[in-house]
This record gives structure tokens, sequence and C-alpha cells, in this order.
């Protein structure tokens, strides 16, 4: 009778709250997916121990950066220190264990959910919101991607926020205009991809709201950008604008103008993330997702602000497409992730807009698809995985107990954990 019972009251607070037992239910697999044996597969590599014996700097020698990481390869040109500053916060939390490392990356993954759902609620709807988690969670490259300390993670959360906050601006809501400018002078401390942001935001200025307001609030929001920038400007002082002139040299290096045949190249990476998300399944049709948003959410029933918001996903995915079709360096996939949570948004629009057609067949292979998705992916995530990080930590001991010495070296793994484990210093 009690277990009766208990079924009974379960089903009637499911009836109430379904949406939000769904969520929780969503959320629980996301973290199983991020933290699940994260020290035995975690990656401890070029980028992460940069950023561990950043932390060590700050936390033990009391050095505080000015700079932050290098934005490409040996240019001289720097980002912001914020992720430095993050960085050191975990490190400091676990003694300096680069488990740190993994439980970042694991923060930044929820961060990352929370942003993708609340934005997309905003946006669209409780139901799209969960379908846009929903593939995020269960997706086995962003679940790859999201166990790996790094700073591009925060590439896809802060350009969701900056996509957000422009779009209330063209609105009307110029009170969105604080909010996008820390968002995206907080991005000039991540990657150097921020620079599609104010770009993005100049093509974006024919639909501003033209009142009082909106330059009482330009206003307002240029010393709330500016205040990201001081490190960086403090290190250019000092540096007599050394990092100037190697953004100029690096810009004519690099540069080699607009050619058409060269955007027809790149078609296939601006739309890349669609490809990663559904593990190659779409091949050369990426695109076609944009073109069937489109038409479903714009041009069965137009309205200015739906004009807007696809005027903006337009830029989202043009912007870093025809940008880097004038560049003639090495282009890696993770230069698009700003498209990520955008792709995300559309697929998860379209699935919940095809699974209301009132037809039984056209259900039934939207469930199917994605039940079959969601086999594939974590079938793949149980996969025997051996992290670096435990490799790693033996070569450490393993010296330690010969009485070799490894000297300290920015990038090399053994080197941290040899000072880890030798150093006297505690915390």
């Amino acid at each position: 009778m009690l277990i009766k019972n208990a079924f009974f009251e379960f089903g009637s607070f499911f009836q109430r709250h379904k949406q939000l037992v769904v969520l929780l239910v969503i959320f629980i697999a996301h973290i199983f997916f991020r933290f699940y044996l994260l020290e035995e597969r975690l990656q401890f590599g070029w980028d992460q121990v940069d950023f561990a014996w950043a932390a060590k700097s700050i936390i033990v020698d009391h050095e505080l950066p000015l700079l932050g990481m290098v934005a490409k390869g040996n240019s001289g040109i720097y980002m912001g220190p914020a992720y430095y500053y993050l960085t050191s916060l975990f490190y400091w939390v676990f003694d300096l264990n680069p488990i740190a490392s993994g439980i970042f990356a694991g923060v930044t993954s929820i961060f990352t959910f929370f942003v993708l759902f609340l934005v997309a609620k905003k946006l669209f709807s409780y139901n799209i919101a969960l379908i846009a988690v929903g593939i995020h969670t269960i997706s086995s490259f962003l679940i790859s991607s999201d166990r790996i300390q790094w700073s591009v993670n925060l590439i896809a959360p802060i350009s969701f926020l900056v996509f957000f906050a422009l779009y209330n601006v063209l609105l009307g809501k110029v009170r969105y205009l604080l909010l996008l400018a820390a968002v995206v002078g907080f991005s000039f401390h991540i990657h150097f991809t921020s620079i599609f942001y104010p770009i993005i935001i100049l093509l974006a200025l024919p639909f501003f709201p033209r009142k009082k307001q909106t330059i009482k609030y330009i206003l307002l929001s240029l010393p709330v950008f500016l205040i990201f920038l001081i490190p960086n400007i403090i290190a250019e002082v000092s540096s007599k604008n050394a990092h100037t002139n190697n953004l100029f040299e690096y810009v004519n290096t690099y540069y080699h103008g607009f050619h058409v045949a060269r955007v027809l190249q790149l078609t296939n990476d601006a739309f890349v993330e669609f490809q990663l998300i559904l593990k190659g399944w779409f091949r050369n049709l990426n695109y076609l997702f944009l073109f069937v948003f489109y038409i479903i959410y714009f041009l069965l029933k137009p309205s200015r602000n739906k004009f807007i918001m696809c005027y903006l996903v337009s830029l989202w995915f043009i912007v870093p497409w025809f940008v880097f079709s004038t560049y003639k360096g090495e282009i890696s996939n993770y230069y698009f992730f700003s498209t990520r949570p955008i792709a995300i948004l559309i697929l998860a629009y379209l699935t919940y807009k095809i699974f209301c057609i009132n037809n039984f067949i056209v259900k039934s292979v939207i469930v199917i698809f994605w039940v079959y998705f969601s086999y594939v992916n974590v079938v793949q995530f149980f996969i025997p995985e051996s992290g670096k990080l435990e490799a790693y930590r033996n070569n450490a001991k393993s010296a330690i107990e010969k009485g070799e010495i490894i000297k300290p070296y920015r990038y090399t793994p053994e080197s941290y954990l040899y000072y880890y484990y030798t150093r006297k210093d505690k915390i």
C-alpha cells in the first residue's frame, strides 16, 4: 500500500512539474558524463600545464600577470589574464593538485549548460530549451570537449550571451548594452576569435533603436567594456607598444585579401559545428539546417523580431566564415566555437517544430533519430579511454623514486607534477 501511494504521489508530482523533472534528469546526466572517471580520463597537455604553472605563479609566487594566454602561436599577441586568475582559484582550492584542471572543466560545462538553457528558454520556449541542453548533454563530441580544461570552452556560453544581449538591444531593450559590453569585454580574456563580436555589433548598428536612451546606455557601456582591457593597456604601455606592433606584423603576414574561391573553400568549416555535434552524419549538407530554420521560423510567419533573429543568426555564421577567408594561416575547428550554441539552438528548434507536426510517422522518425543518436553517443562514451594525467603522475613519481631531477619547464606535464610532489611550501 505504501509503495502504491508513493508511485501515485510521484506520478502526481511529475504531472505538475514534468518539465522541471526532465530538466533535473538531463542535468544529472550532464554531471555524470562530465565527471565520470575524471582523473583516469583527464587530459593534461600543453595548455593545461601552462594554466597550472600560471596558477602556481599567482598562488605561490604572488605574481599577478597583466597578460594571459598567447592569442596565436608565437605571434607575441596576448589575451587578457582573467582565465589565469579563474584557473588559480581552482588550484588554490585543490592545493595545486592538477585534478583542479578537470574540476574547472566540469564547472565550465555546468555554466555552459545553464547559459544554454536559460537563453534558449528566453528566446524560444521551455521545451526547446530542454531539447537544446539534451543535445548538449548527450553529444559525445561535446562531452569530450567539455572534459578538457582550456579557455576555448568558454567561447560557446560567452557567444550565446553576446547573441542574447545584442538581440535584446535590437528589440529596443537598450539596458542590455551593459551586459553586452561586459560579456564582450570578458571575451577578450578568452580567445582571439572575440574580434568577431565588434564586427557583428557594427553590422547590427542599422537596427539599433534610435532614441536618447540608446546614447545614454552606449556611454555607460564604454567604461564597462574598457575595464576589461585595463590589464592589457598597462602591459602595452609598459612594453612601449610591443604587442600592438606584433599585432600589425601578424596581420600583415597572414592577411591575403578577400577571394571568393577561399570563401567557397571554407563553406564546410563555417558550418562545422552541425557536423561535429551530429557526428558527421550530414557532412556537406550542414548549411541546409540554416535554410530550413529560416523557412520554418521566418517565412511561414514573418515579423520584424523574427527578421532580426535571422539576421543575427546569419551574422554569427557569416562573419567568422568571411573573416577567416582572408586569413592564410592554419584554421582549426575550434575557431568556429562561437557558432556552437546557435547550431544547437537551431537543431533544438527544428526538432521541436517537426515533432509538433500532427503525423505519427513524422513524430516516430524524430524520436527514432534522437534515440539512436543517444545510443550511439552513449556507447562511444563508455569505450575504455585512458587519460594522460595518470601516466604523467607515474612518470614523475618514478623519476622521484630514482632520485632524478626534472627541471621546471612551462609546457611539460612531468615538470609540473615533479614540482607538485617535491614542493615544500604548502598552501
